[in-house]
């Protein structure tokens, strides 16, 4: 969509899609509020991924009496979200050979323009969440991003869920290469060049833009709970780390007190116990990731048995 789309053209092309997305956000929140579990526990952590793989494999736009809802449309979208000019993050100047890909923080409107959803257009609420960001990858739902509530107006934790299965044949190679990049980083090694790529790409900037933008505006945060599935669960491994070595870059007081959480779900191995243990390093404390099984499958194998030993989070299968 053209940055000089006007106002009434917007709405046009984006009226259909933020109706849909309103309604998906709906039943998630509420979904989730439902099997709210007060314990920190694996079957909490599930709960997420499961409710989103819930929802955004329904066929909403078959449902959906589109008439009926075109009043939530919301009027002077560009005015509601200000159009600013996109901020570049400089990363931590490197020694050469080495050159970090700089990190750009999409305005408000521009997220809006490429999702058609942004939280300061409608509030999605329950009980116990409010949701934030539906994460896309190209036209699909992969995830979202949502605040726990401590109370109806306060936010403890920031959710950052995304389901992104692994592509056919994935496991079909046993003698992964290592490739060495150094977009987010000094040096990392990682065996799937195209996961580090997809990160880059289609999920780097988007997450940045949601994430400083929520906290630049809810200072109660407290927690950054990562929760994937598969790919997912590597792309944010890599947002993880990439966010815990560039914070001190960022325009943008971040509470001391805050702490970053990890839980992984059907991922496999994509590099080496350096990258896993400054990760660790990075999140903070020895309970700080957790990476979960169905039972010992193709993903659980795919971890040297002796790392497990040697790693230090939790494994469980």
């Amino acid at each position: 969509m053209s940055e000089n789309t006007s106002e009434e053209e917007l709405n046009n092309k984006s009226k259909k899609n933020f109706i849909t997305n309103t309604i998906f956000g709906h039943k998630l929140i509420n979904t989730l509020s439902q099997e709210k579990k007060r314990e920190i526990n694996i079957d909490y952590f599930l709960c997420h991924i499961k409710n989103l793989n819930q929802h955004k494999n329904e066929n909403y736009e078959q449902k959906i009496n589109y008439k009926k809802h075109i009043e939530s449309i919301p009027q002077n979208i560009q005015e509601k979200l200000k159009n600013e000019t996109d901020i570049i993050v400089k990363n931590r100047i490197c020694i050469e050979p080495y050159c970090k890909k700089q990190i750009k923080i999409i305005t408000p409107i521009k997220l809006f323009k490429k999702f058609s959803f942004h939280y300061k257009l409608v509030k999605l609420e329950s009980q116990y969440y409010d949701l934030f960001g539906i994460i896309y990858l190209n036209d699909e739902i992969v995830g979202y991003i949502c605040c726990g509530k401590k109370s109806s107006s306060i936010y403890k934790n920031l959710y950052i869920v995304l389901s992104l299965k692994y592509s056919n044949g994935f496991y079909d190679n046993v003698n992964k290469k290592l490739s060495i990049i150094n977009d987010i980083t000094e040096e990392i090694g990682f065996f799937e060049k195209e996961c580090y790529q997809n990160y880059i790409k289609n999920f780097r900037n988007q997450l940045y833009s949601y994430v400083l933008d929520i906290l630049a505006e809810y200072k109660t945060i407290k927690h950054i709970i990562c929760i994937g599935e598969e790919e997912g669960g590597n792309i944010l491994q890599l947002f993880m780390l990439d966010f815990s070595n560039n914070k001190t870059e960022i325009n943008l007081k971040l509470p001391e007190d805050l702490h970053n959480y990890l839980f992984v779900y059907n991922s496999a191995m994509m590099s080496t116990e350096t990258f896993y243990n400054d990760l660790i390093n990075c999140l903070g404390n020895n309970n700080s990731m957790i990476c979960c099984f169905d039972g010992m499958n193709k993903a659980y194998q795919s971890w040297d048995p002796t790392e497990e030993k040697k790693l230090k989070y939790n494994f469980i299968s």
